[in-house]
């Protein structure tokens, strides 16, 4: 006779998770956070009766969400947390089709907004890879392009104003800084995605 499988539980689903993303990094205190953040989930989900929102569905989100995060705090190349980003991309396609509840839509979109946040970055870390300035006072400085025009309102990043003196055109530029402060309103969307679920975002302190 078979012995029925046992149902795999939200909380040893983010569990292995956590350690298959992470597996090989020991010490990375880049990783703490994620950890604590993925652990927080694991014991509001597992323990609190009457969950309104099915962590199974968003563990997958989870551990993408965290990975961008990780491989952006470990200082990682432009296209490996471009895959990482798409990853998450993917795995808010594949939710979609299974949320039912309405918190279950607000934490949805709590990812949505976060992959927001790091697409806008990358977008802005693509213009300083494309567009380098060889002079020196320039160094730094990332172009506003027309694709950079929206970031910069949405975050009403300070630009520099430049005049081209050989045509006399005017253009600008921000700070490279910028792409560190869009990273910092990544973090704050990942903590409002803590509080959705129901977890203290005092313990992400």
């Amino acid at each position: 006779m078979k012995t029925a499988q046992p149902e795999v539980s939200a909380s040893r689903a983010l569990k292995e998770g956590c350690m298959n993303t992470f597996r090989g990094k020991p010490g990375k205190i880049a990783g703490i956070f994620p950890v604590l953040l993925l652990l927080i989930f694991v014991l509001q989900w597992a323990c609190s009766p009457g969950q309104k929102i099915d962590g199974r569905k968003f563990t997958g989100l989870n551990i993408a969400a965290l990975a961008a995060k990780n491989a952006i705090d470990e200082g990682k190349p432009h296209t490996k947390i471009s895959e990482r980003v798409q990853q998450l991309s993917d795995e808010i396609a594949a939710a979609k089709d299974k949320i039912s509840t309405k918190e279950e839509r607000a934490l949805l979109k709590a990812y949505s907004d976060l992959l927001g946040f790091y697409r806008d970055g990358l977008q802005l870390w693509r213009y300083q890879l494309n567009f380098p300035f060889l002079s020196a006072e320039l160094k730094g400085r990332i172009y506003v392009g027309q694709d950079v025009e929206p970031i910069v309102r949405k975050y009403r990043l300070a630009t520099t104003e430049h005049i081209y003196r050989p045509t006399g055109q005017h253009w600008k530029s921000i700070d490279e800084d910028s792409i560190r402060i869009i990273w910092r309103n990544a973090d704050d969307q990942l903590k409002i995605i803590a509080d959705l679920s129901n977890a203290d975002p005092a313990a992400l302190k």
